[in-house]
Order: C-alpha cells, then structure tokens, then sequence
C-alpha cells in the first residue's frame, strides 16, 4: 500500500513539474531558438578585419528560463554571410522572446541588468573583445 501510494505520489509530482503542453510548447521555442542561435553563429566569423570599423558584435539572447540575458559575440562585417548573421541574430532573438514568455515562472525575481555591447578592436585580423579605453 506505502509503495502504491509513494509511486501515485510521485507520478502527480511528474506531471505537476511541466508535463502539459505547455511544457512541450516552451521546449519547442527553446529549441527552435538554440537553432537560430547556431545557424548566426557558424554565418558570424570573427575574421577577417584590417580595422575595428570592420567588426561588429551580434546580439543574442539566452532562451531558457525567464530571464533571458542578452550577450553578444563579436564579428567580422567583412564576410560575405555578415547580412546573414545579422537576420539570423535579429531571428534567434525574437524566437528567444518568445521561449522566455512560454517558461515557467522563476523561483527567484529576475534581477534587471542593462548588458552593454562590447568594446571591439581588430587584433591580430580578428575582431575581438578589448578592455574599454580610459
């Protein structure tokens, strides 16, 4: 009888944890912005660059939980797929969004952080990320 109840127990647990659809719909999301976020990655080489006016730095955003935090990756707008990446990152972030407003609630309040773009520089035909000038 212990065991018969433990086990039902443990199967309301399971299913009050994120069985429904709206659980599948909030993976999907996930999911279909990790995609994004590939596909603007493997378009956004960090080379070439002969000067920091030729780099840039693609914004994303963290899809999972409900405090996505933005970042960004710096790269080369003197590839022939940095348009590409651009929309591609432009994409994942929307994607990301909208996986943010389909998770469950947080357990603790998001903090507020405002994520400033990077500091870029053209280092060695890379761009990169630098420590901001004094």
């Amino acid at each position: 009888m212990f065991k018969t109840t433990l086990l039902a127990l443990m199967a309301l647990s399971l299913a009050a944890c994120g069985g429904d659809s709206g659980s599948d719909d909030y993976q999907m999301a996930v999911q279909q912005a990790d995609a994004k976020q590939a596909e603007a990655i493997s378009l956004s080489p960090a080379s070439p660059c002969n000067a920091v006016q030729q780099c840039a730095s693609l914004q994303l955003v963290a899809p999972e939980g409900r405090c996505g935090a933005p970042y960004y990756r710096p790269y080369s707008l003197a590839t022939p797929t940095a348009d590409a990446a651009s929309a591609a990152a432009a994409d994942e972030r929307a994607l990301a969004v909208h996986a943010i407003s389909l998770a469950p609630p947080p357990v603790v309040a998001c903090s507020a952080a405002v994520v400033a773009p990077p500091t870029l520089g053209c280092i060695a035909n890379t761009c990169q990320a630098v420590a901001p000038a004094n």
